[in-house]
């Protein structure tokens, strides 16, 4: 049977049983991943799930190789079933991821953003690989199942030709009905569609199916890798933003603060020449000052020695 990893994933863990996994429902808010705690304790979830998925693809890539080797229809019938529901599981698995990664994604307006960077990174890379890992086996599987298609054809229709074979596969992968299916049914003849007919056309619309859906699994797994590339690349583009306005940041305060030190040491100049300009100026005013007394002092004193003499003449 197949394993439930996604009810596993949605059942709390037991005490007596770790190591099983816990679908955690998505946020509502950010309020939980605001806290290094809680955005730490999301990385731990993902990376479980991301360990879960890679388990999932390894049981998918058995069932695959069980369904190519399958004994009759009915064995290949039920680990189709299987095959498809642990696929659909680890689809939605990976949608899980895919929304928690988002929610966890680092903004501007967190402090430890260099951690939360790091650890983004760290988990969004490994989610790549496990998706290009999903893919890579789908394509194989695809390849493999191609190459069964063609056998069928060429049994069922042994005249066939490589034109015809490449179109019913081309048909197939591109999601269109079996047109070659029915032609194939129509160039039978009447005792191999009594005896064989509703089998081998069954088997190669089954088979036309498969090739059908993994297609579009692989479509589908090319645009979850795209975008999930494109928001790491977004996301450190961001962060590279960030990081050259901080640094731009702290270059203009140091400017600015050079630029006030160099604005205080030109004030204190300017006080000084200031002060400087202010002695030379009260020295000359002294000086004035001083050589205006001595003329002052020097006329007074020559004008009463004069006065003296004038008056010792007329007595004699």
């Amino acid at each position: 049977m197949s394993v439930d990893r996604l009810a596993e994933l949605n059942r709390p863990a037991p005490a007596h049983q770790p190591g099983r996994y816990e679908m955690r429902p998505l946020l509502s808010t950010q309020s939980d991943v605001n806290s290094m705690d809680g955005f730490l304790n999301e990385v731990s979830h993902i990376q479980e799930t991301v360990r879960a998925i890679n388990e999932n693809i390894t049981r998918i890539q058995g069932y695959q190789s069980s369904m190519l080797q399958a004994a009759d229809a009915r064995e290949e019938a039920r680990i189709r079933s299987n095959l498809d529901d642990m696929t659909n599981e680890t689809q939605q698995m990976m949608t899980h991821v895919k929304q928690k990664i988002k929610e966890i994604e680092p903004t501007s307006r967190h402090s430890d953003l260099a951690i939360r960077k790091n650890q983004f990174s760290n988990v969004t890379k490994s989610f790549l690989d496990t998706i290009s890992r999903h893919r890579q086996v789908a394509v194989d599987f695809q390849k493999a199942e191609s190459r069964q298609y063609e056998r069928q054809i060429r049994i069922a229709n042994p005249n066939a030709t490589p034109d015809e074979i490449n179109q019913a596969i081309s048909q197939a992968e591109e999601g269109r009905p079996a047109v070659f299916a029915q032609q194939l049914m129509q160039s039978m003849t009447n005792e191999q569609r009594r005896y064989d007919g509703q089998q081998t056309l069954d088997a190669v619309q089954e088979r036309h199916e498969d090739i059908r859906r993994l297609a579009k699994s692989v479509e589908e797994l090319s645009a979850l890798f795209e975008e999930m590339q494109f928001l790491l690349e977004n996301q450190a583009k961001v962060l590279e933003t960030i990081e050259e306005s901080s640094y731009q940041i702290v270059g203009d305060l140091e400017k600015g603060h050079q630029d006030v030190g160099k604005a205080v040491y030109t004030a204190k100049l300017t006080r000084k020449k200031k002060w400087i300009c202010f002695g030379i100026f009260m020295v000359i005013v002294i000086i004035v000052v001083i050589v205006v007394a001595v003329q002052v002092t020097s006329h007074s004193g020559g004008g009463g020695g004069g006065g003296g003499g004038d008056n010792g003449g007329g007595s004699q």
